[in-house]
């Protein structure tokens, strides 16, 4: 009988308290569920969980014939996943679980677990029941370590939407030996902030290293997009800026705020450190031709895949990498004045009283978010651009990363020239392309799910590079735990696309 076949709603026991240890295979698969949602009442967190029920969940839909009453559900899938909402509050659960029942019939039932971050023990009887943890409940800063103690405690690998520095840097920390001793994985950032950026980088990074090359800069921008955004990210960056002491502002000012040293890896290259200056005023890049804004995100993306870099300096990233970002415009006009909008939003929401008028009038609260049609009709394009130390490989197609492998036919591996046989362009580009999803809600929802199911499923999660000899757990960022186990499962999905080849003949939109 599938295990979410259960419509009562369970309150996880305290009396349970697992010894910290290494997780075969083996005791993964004897886990009652292979994914729990924590935070399954918020607005993104009932996003994950619809997504779960009309993707993931075996039923008169997903199972069912072409057409008719038991037609498969559109993007549906054989893939059936064991899961779980959780929470602190029973009843907001159960109206996220009735609400999903009545929109997916073919969902015989979801099991409510319920849990609070001031009872360890309730966390850890969650953590126990699941191969992987998936959390969107913040402010992280306030409420989120409590369920990763739970997590490495029990040997649970956890993932999280952070966008939060502080907390990640925290988490690091406190928890990366811990982590590597449980043989857990503790991987934040995986919905729009970081993957596309940090799996982008990545992504160029080994395709160069692939074809001979090596990348010294990566560049990512955002392309045409549509979406909105939610009370809950708004939070979250109001308490990350109303806690935090000033001296750890200005640390968090470097992109190598979470390396693994906390500094800039050692380089031969006196013009790396300038490379990772992150761009602070309009202006125009060669590279895509197009005039460019700074990126809101990169406050984040760029410590992420600081991060990356410094937690495997040889593969594939190069000594002297360096990452930077911005955000595509139509002209100059348009670059100028994104640019001084973002330094006057920025400068109220430095100062509390101005925060406040911002908070109180303009901007949506917790639990507000995009409406169903902006989340149904959005999109976007995220590209990141990779530069070689020399010229690069030459391709007459792309690579969407299959697994064939870079610069082949995945039908037919040896119909293609192969990578670094003949001259060709020095820059190369990933795509990554959200389709009929607003990135930061429903797209967020389903890129967290996907990342979590490389971890929670046991003939994925031998496959991801965190669990792998090398590694071996610890708290790494979604590029160097998931990998090419991700870009698969992007691949296969109705909401994602994911492709990396040379720039020339890619098309940018935006």
């Amino acid at each position: 009988r599938h295990l979410n076949a259960f419509p009562r709603a369970r309150t996880a026991p305290h009396r349970h308290s697992p010894a910290s240890a290494r997780r075969p295979l083996a005791s993964m698969a004897a886990r009652e569920y292979n994914l729990i949602i924590w935070g399954g009442s918020g607005f993104t967190g009932r996003l994950a969980a619809e997504y779960l029920a009309r993707k993931y969940t075996p039923g008169g839909q997903s199972a069912g014939p072409s057409n008719g009453p038991g037609a498969a559900a559109p993007g549906a899938t054989s893939e059936s996943v064991r899961w779980a909402i959780a929470g602190r509050d029973r009843a907001k659960l159960e109206v996220v679980r009735d609400g999903i029942l009545k929109k997916h019939p073919h969902v015989q039932g979801i099991d409510i677990l319920v849990g609070s971050s001031d009872d360890p023990a309730s966390l850890e009887a969650v953590a126990s029941k699941a191969n992987t943890v998936l959390s969107f409940a913040g402010p992280f800063a306030s409420f989120g370590m409590p369920l990763v103690d739970a997590c490495v405690k029990c040997g649970t690998d956890y993932c999280d939407v952070t966008g939060e520095p502080t907390f990640i840097r925290a988490v690091v920390d406190k928890h990366d030996a811990a982590a590597k001793k449980a043989g857990a994985c503790i991987v934040n950032c995986v919905g729009y902030d970081s993957i596309p950026w940090d799996l982008g980088a990545w992504a160029v990074a080994t395709y160069l290293r692939k074809a001979g090359d090596e990348c010294t800069l990566a560049v990512g921008h955002v392309g045409e997009s549509k979406g909105g955004i939610s009370g809950g990210t708004v939070a979250s960056a109001v308490n990350l800026l109303a806690t935090t002491p000033l001296a750890t502002l200005r640390a968090m000012s470097s992109p190598h705020f979470l390396a693994a040293s906390g500094k800039p890896a050692p380089s031969a290259d006196p013009d790396a450190a300038a490379r990772w200056k992150t761009q602070s005023s309009f202006m125009y890049d060669k590279d895509v031709k197009r005039w460019t804004m700074p990126s809101i995100m990169a406050g984040i993306n760029t410590k992420v895949v600081g991060r990356s870099a410094s937690l495997a300096p040889s593969a594939p990233y190069a000594p002297n990498f360096a990452y930077n970002e911005s955000d595509l415009c139509s002209g100059v006009g348009a670059a100028a004045t994104g640019t001084a909008a973002i330094g006057f939003f920025g400068a109220m929401l430095m100062f509390p009283p101005t925060r406040w008028l911002l908070t109180s009038t303009l901007l949506p609260k917790p639990g507000q978010g995009p409406s169903e049609n902006m989340r149904e009709t959005g999109f976007a394009h995220v590209y990141v651009v990779g530069t070689g130390k020399a010229n690069l490989p030459p391709s007459s197609g792309r690579s969407d990363q299959s697994e064939a492998g870079p610069g082949t036919d995945a039908a037919d591996p040896t119909n293609q020239t192969p990578p670094g046989s003949g001259p060709g362009p020095a820059k190369v580009v990933a795509h990554m392309e959200f389709k009929n999803a607003d990135p930061g809600y429903k797209g967020t929802a389903a890129l967290a799910v996907e990342a979590a199911l490389c971890l929670a499923l046991p003939t994925e999660r031998a496959k991801t590079p965190g669990h792998g000899k090398e590694l071996g757990g610890g708290c790494l960022t979604p590029a160097v735990a998931l990998g090419q186990v991700l870009v698969d499962r992007l691949n296969r999905s109705d909401t994602f696309a994911f492709e990396v080849g040379p720039l020339k003949d890619t098309v940018i939109r935006g």
